[in-house]
């Protein structure tokens, strides 16, 4: 019955109700039932033994490489000191032998930090454990002195914890009334299943693994891997084959040797080696490739060799093959289309491209787009004789003509870090002189794909790499208005009195460059004391610009950061430093 409300009762509407619904209240506690017979998952070494996928040693090959820490030979266990990571030529450390050091730090995209600050204050401690030299992991606990080799740390029962703690058995206690940790705070396993590599100058190391070991066959003693390509010969070109033995994506030089892994064509579930060398046959390049195939009448390895002028002749045949045969047994498509033979013999590749753009009188191949430039760490040793004798070979005309140079006369540090005396330097320095035009023209077009804005940790917004950057590359122009000192004084007062950041950037003793209002993103980039760019000011057709230039290999991710070099101010006037590096200053003035 709807009677009549109140002056100061509320009106109730009608509710609706259903008939056979029981309403509960819902509570935030929900049991999870713990699995009782939970499933282990499969090894990965009996994973790949079982599908026979993976191309494997030999089992009576001993692997000899040692850990340059721990000096254990081959790889250690997965939840031990892992697999060995390559740390220069014919030196290997283990996985968590660099991870656990005290002085390696991990970037987002998996490179591994200061690996070899870590060897070199290794190599004069001793393990507690041990005896022996070459331990890095280090007790946290204050004024602990021990000090092990990762694999001693398990061995003798530290603990680690998932912020990098390490703490020895003397302290695996608590400090109150010797209770033991909570056993759920340690890792009980330092097993590693992500993308972990060494970082270090590539640039660097493949110039000395071109400069190392005797030649012997024209192929040197140590082969160059990048994933699943081995290098084993360059080759080179002569001043009569420049012409033809190049095309818009590939330099072609004759003697070149390498080794591709990749799908059998007889077999989905098999892996193959594919030997490709280039020769020369009638004055143009002769590409030989040679793989083991399965006979159809007696099912035994045979050995196919396949040849021709073009490059992607007979790969066409193998990669339509295969993609017939993996769409017959529906699993995942190949489109061959995107694939050709440049990128399977390795021509391609990037580690290769640097090394085939070093070779002598490169310029002269006038139809190919270069990518890196001559390196000039990697210029004079790739002049080898393929024959063994330098009679037998063709005359190479030396050319005066300007060589593709993209380094900077800022990296002093990296040409004594590379060995270059100062009379090679200055002669580099020429060359930059020449060629600082040519990248700035570079640079104009290919900015935006060099950099993105994004929240910084160190403050506000910065600037970060979108790829990977070369030592020596302009990365950015800093822009703005360029106007007088004292136009500038006025101007920072104004943004001053109107809460506005201001950015400005003294270009000479003169004049300023203003980049408040009418900037561009280089204005974004943050101080560091450890930085990895540093501002030049470069003449380019009688104007000075402002560049940021990378002086150390900065990888995709990376923040861009500089040194501001403000002038040193009283103790009232200081700016605090925020940019957390390991020689950070404090303050900024």
């Amino acid at each position: 019955r709807r009677g009549s409300c109140g002056p100061g009762e509320e009106t109730r509407g009608a509710t609706k109700r259903w008939k056979g619904i029981k309403w509960k209240r819902w509570s935030v506690t929900t049991p999870i039932m713990k699995p009782t017979n939970q499933k282990v998952p499969p090894d990965v070494d009996a994973l790949i033994a079982k599908y026979g996928v993976a191309l494997k040693a030999s089992p009576e090959l001993v692997d000899r490489r040692a850990c340059v820490l721990c000096m254990r030979e081959g790889d250690g266990n997965t939840s031990g000191v892992a697999r060995l990571l390559n740390l220069d030529v014919d030196q290997w450390i283990h996985l968590n032998c660099a991870l656990w050091s005290a002085e390696v730090y991990e970037t987002q995209g998996g490179a591994l930090i200061n690996v070899d600050l870590a060897v070199s204050h290794g190599s004069s401690v001793t393990c507690n454990h041990c005896q022996r030299r070459g331990a890095t992991v280090h007790c946290n606990r204050a004024r602990c002195p021990n000090t092990y080799h990762c694999a001693c740390a398990l061995e003798c029962g530290c603990r680690f914890f998932k912020d990098k703690t390490v703490l020895c058995p003397m302290h695996v206690v608590g400090a109150v009334g010797g209770t033991p940790m909570p056993p759920q705070d340690h890792l009980r396993s330092l097993a590693v299943f992500r993308k972990v590599y060494v970082q270090r100058q590539e640039t660097k190391q493949m110039a000395s693994i071109m400069q190392q070991g005797e030649l012997t066959q024209g192929e040197r003693n140590y082969i160059l891997r990048v994933g699943a390509l081995m290098f084993h010969a360059v080759g080179q070109l002569s001043t009569h084959q420049m012409a033809q033995f190049h095309s818009k994506s590939a330099i072609f030089p004759a003697g070149y040797k390498s080794t591709r892994i990749y799908w059998s064509k007889d077999n989905t579930r098999r892996r193959c080696k594919y030997l490709n060398s280039i020769g020369e046959q009638d004055g143009r390049p002769w590409f030989v490739t040679t793989y083991h195939s399965m006979s159809a009448k007696n099912n035994d390895d045979c050995l196919v060799t396949m040849s021709g002028h073009d490059v992607n002749e007979g790969w066409n045949e193998i990669l339509h093959k295969l993609a017939n045969l993996r769409s017959h047994q529906r699993m995942l498509k190949l489109f061959p289309k995107y694939i050709n033979g440049e990128s399977l013999f390795g021509l391609t590749s990037p580690v290769v491209c640097r090394i085939l753009e070093s070779l002598p009188n490169i310029e002269l191949c006038a139809n190919y787009k270069f990518r890196f430039g001559r390196s000039p760490v990697l210029e004079l040793p790739l002049a080898v004789n393929p024959t063994g004798c330098a009679r037998t070979e063709p005359h190479i005309k030396q050319c005066r003509k300007k060589p593709h140079t993209l380094i900077s006369n800022l990296m002093s540090e990296y040409y004594e870090s590379t060995g270059i005396g100062d009379a090679s330097a200055s002669l580099y320095g020429k060359h930059f002189v020449h060629s600082k035009s040519s990248q700035y023209r570079r640079m104009k077009q290919e900015w935006r794909s060099n950099v993105y804005l994004a929240r910084s940790r160190i403050q506000g917004l910065g600037l970060f790499a979108s790829r990977d950057i070369e030592p020596g590359t302009m990365v950015i122009e800093y822009i703005g208005d360029i106007i007088r000192s004292e136009v500038a004084e006025k101007r920072e007062k104004n943004y001053e009195a109107a809460n506005r950041g201001v950015y400005m950037f003294r270009l000479d003793s003169d004049y300023i460059v203003d980049a408040t209002v009418t900037g561009g993103p280089a204005r974004y980039i943050n101080h560091s004391c450890n930085p990895n760019c540093v501002a030049e000011v470069v003449n380019f057709e009688k104007e000075k610009k402002i560049m940021i230039i990378s002086n150390r290999h900065i990888l995709s991710g990376e923040e861009l950061n500089y040194d501001y070099k403000f002038d040193f101010e009283d103790e009232g006037n200081k700016i605090p430093c925020l940019c957390g590096a390991i020689n950070c200053r404090k303050w900024m003035n």
